[in-house]
């Protein structure tokens, strides 16, 4: 970003089991299984509503926020001095707090330490193949990219 802040606690991919909710949170509940999303869906701007964008006017990505949406303070701290979020997700911690349009509720059933990935890698290739290039059936098509993204 333009105004890099530091420290802060990186990571994007990851699986995890929500611990509790904030208030008016009704869609999440403790002990549902979910994947973090770094480009959340608020669900009500034009974005949202749109099949040909996902980039929420709320939670876009945005490497200049390092606190919580509703009140810009950050959720984490060391000897009483904040520790900045990175892109509303901070996954390279053992406990995070995101707000619930940057979560995907998954399958309890679907082992963590593997779908983990699907929380970027997966989603950002596919994603991009089916929605943005959307290939006819029976076209050919050539993926470009590193890691994940271009598996």
């Amino acid at each position: 970003g333009q105004t890099p802040l530091f420290p802060r606690i990186f990571g994007h991919e990851a699986g995890g089991i929500v611990e509790s909710v904030g208030e008016g949170v009704t869609d999440l509940q403790p002990g549902d299984h979910v994947l973090p999303i770094f480009t959340g869906e608020c669900g009500d701007c034009p974005h949202c509503h749109s099949e040909e964008s996902n980039m929420c006017d709320l939670l876009r990505i945005n490497t200049e926020r390092g606190g919580m949406i509703h009140d810009g303070e950050s959720r984490f701290s060391i000897n009483g001095k904040p520790i900045h979020h990175f892109l509303g997700t901070s996954t390279f911690s053992e406990y995070t707090v995101v707000h619930s349009g940057q979560v995907a509720k998954i399958n309890p059933d679907a082992p963590l330490d593997k779908v983990c990935i699907v929380s970027c890698g997966l989603s950002t290739g596919l994603g991009a193949t089916l929605n943005v290039a959307k290939p006819k059936k029976g076209q050919s098509v050539a993926i470009f990219g590193l890691g994940a993204v271009g598996l």
